[in-house]
Parts: structure tokens; C-alpha cells; sequence
């Protein structure tokens, strides 16, 4: 019962920073032509995944209090798959994702990713906030859970879905930035130094990293549940 009370505390802790970091105005921080391009903040994977990564959370504290966290498929609720299918799919590639790549080119060269003239404006607990604690909290998460992967088929073409969904949306976002200003504007401006073929090869190479994420996960879950079994029947023998 202790580690499910911890896991509750987690969750909300974990909600309640990423909601109100959702809440806080980066558009502030963007100038220029992308300043002007549809889409707001909503077309940063940053502040996607904390939507997504608050959604999941959420879903963590209701299932604490209507559904289950069990090893046993038998005694699964839906509550339980339906969670530990958002966390398989989404949660954590998406969130490792952006805590990965930030801050891998943060420190190849920051200049591509978070300019040095941010730092006044970005408060650091805010851009930690953004970057850091999705995918540490996603990590701790796993330690307090009991999570089951779905079938290879239903987790990856989740992140298929994912990759191929945010793919379209910045391609469309470029679209209408070019048809109402007649400029070749990007989300990330890397892109924009791509030519086609470079830039889908980056694209299915960013993807690809996300199903690394994925089977990564898969990993670490199965080698905790494969621990957590073994100290069960361990108690089991114990007791008999």
C-alpha cells in the first residue's frame, strides 16, 4: 500500500507542475516569422508532450482510485490497460524524447536549440520544468507502478501514429505559413537548411529514435516486473 500511496503523490506532484506549466505564455520568447505562423504554442513537441504528459498523470491518479495495479492480467482493469497502454505508446517515448534531444543539443550546441538570450526570460525552473522532469518523472513512475506492454503491434503503431501525426502538423503549418506569406518558415529552423530528401531522412531517423525509445522501455518494465515476480514468490516460499 506504501507504493501505491507514493505513486498517488507522484502523480499529483507530477500534474499539478505540468498543468501549470502548460499555463505559462511561450510566446513571449518567439520573434520573427515563426512569431506570425499558425499554430500558437501547440506546434512545439515541448508543450505537446506536457499536455500529454499531464493527461497521463491524471489517468494515473484516477486509476489509483477506481481501477488497479496489478502483475496479474486476470485482475487488470480497463483503467489499468488503458493507462499502461498511454504510458507504452506515448508517455514515455514522447517524454524521453523531449528530455533526450533538448538537452543533447543543448549541450552540442544551444544555439540550435535554446539561445544564450533566453535565459533571462525563460526562468531555469521553467525550462526544467519543460524539459527535465517529463522524462525523470516518467523514469520514477516506473519504480512505483506496476505497468503490462501491450502487443508489439498495438504499442508501435502507436509511436508510429505519433511521429507520423506531429510530421503532417509541422508540414502543415508550413504550408499556410507559405501560402498567406509567401516564406518558408519552420517550426525548428534546421528544417528549413534540409532539402526534401534530407529532411524526410531526418524525420524517419527521429522516429526511428522514438521506437528505440519505446523497445528501451519495454526493457526496463520487463526487467522490473521480472524482479518485482521474483521477490513475490521469493515471499511466497518464505511463508509456506
Amino acid at each position: 500500500m506504501i507504493r501505491q500511496i507514493i505513486g498517488l503523490i507522484l502523480s499529483i506532484s507530477a500534474a499539478v507542475v505540468m498543468t501549470l506549466t502548460c499555463s505559462f505564455d511561450t510566446e513571449e520568447f518567439i520573434d520573427g516569422d515563426l512569431a506570425k505562423s499558425t499554430g500558437g504554442k501547440y506546434k512545439f513537441l515541448t508543450i505537446l508532450n506536457l499536455h500529454l504528459q499531464a493527461i497521463y498523470y491524471y489517468m494515473c491518479i484516477v486509476n489509483f482510485f477506481f481501477g488497479s495495479d496489478t502483475l496479474t492480467s486476470e485482475k487488470c482493469s480497463l483503467l489499468q490497460k488503458i493507462r499502461d497502454y498511454i504510458f507504452a505508446g506515448l508517455a514515455f517515448p514522447v517524454g524521453m524524447f523531449v528530455c533526450v534531444t533538448f538537452w543533447g543539443l543543448y549541450h552540442f550546441d544551444r544555439e540550435l536549440i535554446f539561445p544564450e538570450e533566453l535565459d533571462h526570460l525563460l526562468p531555469p525552473i521553467i525550462n526544467h520544468a519543460m524539459h527535465t522532469l517529463p522524462g525523470v518523472a516518467i523514469c520514477l513512475e516506473n519504480l512505483v507502478h506496476h505497468h503490462r506492454y501491450p502487443s508489439r503491434l498495438l504499442g508501435l503503431s502507436c509511436v508510429i501514429t505519433v511521429c507520423v501525426v506531429y510530421a503532417a502538423w509541422i508540414h502543415y503549418l508550413n504550408y499556410i505559413h507559405w501560402v498567406k506569406f509567401q516564406k518558408d518558415v519552420w517550426v525548428y529552423p534546421i528544417l528549413s537548411q534540409l532539402s526534401v530528401l534530407y529532411r524526410g531522412m531526418f524525420l524517419i531517423g527521429l522516429a526511428l529514435f522514438h521506437v528505440g525509445l519505446y523497445f528501451i522501455g519495454e526493457v526496463y518494465i520487463s526487467y522490473l516486473t521480472n524482479s518485482r515476480i521474483e521477490k513475490l514468490n521469493e515471499q511466497k516460499r518464505k511463508n509456506r
